[in-house]
């Protein structure tokens, strides 16, 4: 093996294609997806929708919702699995090379960092709720090893992710299985639990379908993270696709069945979730099911960030996950994870919005004039792409302003529609909106 070669193995391939022979099949890419929308937070989705809507609406909006995002994910996906680069290598061609940078900060900022430390946190206190006065739960110590596992697989690479997630996949189909299972005996029959009634403030259908997306929205942005390693660019979108909606419904259905089951007192305005495993009996199981769910979903967030900051800084992938990792535990620790939550949702408005401009360049605007991108060494690009910077931040704005459709959804379309109208225009009129150059050397730096 080269030193290239070598080189660009230790760092997972972050800035380079990753070659046919490291390739993995459809169903490895789908599982990997399917684990990194399985997660405490996409449980409790589940729980929230059951107390606001009856059971059959809540599959419902499920099926709806994550549909949705593996609509635009798939085009993502598909994009990645074409070049074998990750999500912010391929911005390169729609946002500039430094412009390509800036929004691998904003990933190691938003996922990376915060919702990583906000997601350890939330497992510490999930934990302690579930196994109240045992040693292991303790929120800061349970902080401390469920952060450190999380590190463990995104320091690995997408090798990591993939065995993890191999693990995580069956135990929590067990979990919906178990959790139907219960909530039908609950119920007195199958029937009966489709015709269940919210037992909290209802809310409609189209609400719940925003909370499905709202909850899952970003990972489908960063797809080509995992889609990368797909053999073709139709497994790898199609793979990837299947694996987020089938893990995203089986979990929101999971976790409104043991709401159901269980029937227990929510905390504040959200249903206990552990309080309903531990009264269904899970048990044990349950403490592997929160391990496993947190764990797959948290070490993805913290990989997409890595590999998005990987893009902005000459720092190996390894040493970015290791120092964003340290960092957000020591947020988390500190209980400062809370505080960052409404700057994330504000910064998080602006990420959907980067799909819809990728997707529209790739297939309707530079992708489409070129016959395709073009990486690798000697590769061109401009600096900056100041439509595609404008029109991500503008359709960010708006769409999260809008008073109806749903919040992601709108700023992705307003992002995809409006970037081919500007693009063109500007094209048409032969206005520069591309400043400066920057070409790709061998490193694919």
């Amino acid at each position: 093996m080269s030193a290239n070669k070598f080189e660009a193995q230790s760092d997972d391939f972050a800035l380079q294609p990753v070659p046919q022979a490291k390739r993995r099949s459809t169903l490895n890419i789908s599982i990997t997806s399917c684990a990194w929308v399985i997660s405490l937070s996409t449980l409790f989705t589940g729980g929230a929708l059951a107390a606001g809507l009856p059971f059959s609406e809540v599959i419902v909006a499920g099926v709806v919702g994550m549909l949705i995002l593996a609509v635009y994910g798939f085009f993502q996906g598909y994009v990645g699995a074409k070049y074998g680069l990750s999500t912010t290598v391929i911005a390169r061609q729609a946002f500039g090379r430094h412009g390509a940078g800036l929004f691998g900060l904003v990933l190691a900022v938003v996922l990376g960092v915060g919702w990583f430390a906000w997601q350890v946190a939330f497992f510490g206190i999930t934990l302690s709720e579930m196994f109240p006065g045992q040693w292991f739960a303790e929120p800061k110590v349970a902080m401390v090893w469920g952060g450190i596992l999380m590190m463990l697989t995104a320091f690995i690479g997408y090798r990591g992710l993939a065995a993890i997630s191999f693990v995580a996949v069956p135990l929590v189909g067990i979990l919906s299985i178990w959790g139907i299972i219960a909530a039908v005996n609950h119920s007195g029959s199958w029937s009966a639990l489709m015709e269940a009634q919210p037992a909290g403030d209802p809310m409609t259908l189209f609400a719940g379908i925003t909370v499905v997306v709202g909850n899952a929205a970003l990972g489908a942005v960063v797809f080509p993270d995992i889609t990368r390693f797909g053999k073709t660019p139709l497994r790898g979108g199609l793979g990837a696709s299947s694996g987020y909606f089938l893990g995203g419904l089986f979990c929101i259905v999971s976790g409104a069945a043991m709401t159901i089951a269980a029937n227990v007192p929510q905390f504040g305005s959200t249903p206990n979730i552990p309080a309903a495993m531990a009264k269904i009996g899970l048990g044990f199981f349950a403490f592997l099911i929160l391990v496993f769910a947190q764990w797959t979903t948290n070490d993805n967030n913290l990989y997409s960030g890595a590999l998005g900051l990987r893009n902005a800084v000459k720092i190996p992938k390894n040493v970015l996950v290791v120092t964003m990792g340290i960092l957000g535990l020591i947020i988390a620790l500190s209980g400062l994870e809370n505080s960052f939550v409404p700057f994330l949702t504000v910064l998080g408005n602006y990420v959907p919005p980067i799909a819809g401009v990728m997707i529209a360049d790739h297939w309707f605007v530079k992708g489409k004039r070129q016959g395709g991108y073009q990486f690798g060494a000697g590769t061109s690009y401009s600096n900056w792409n100041i439509a595609a910077i404008v029109v991500t931040v503008a359709a960010g704005f708006i769409g999260s302003r809008l008073s109806f459709g749903i919040a992601p959804i709108n700023s992705t379309l307003i992002a995809f529609i409006g970037y081919i109208i500007v693009a063109y225009l500007l094209k048409a009129i032969r206005a520069p909106y591309e400043l400066g150059q920057s070409t790709e050397k061998q490193s694919g730096f």
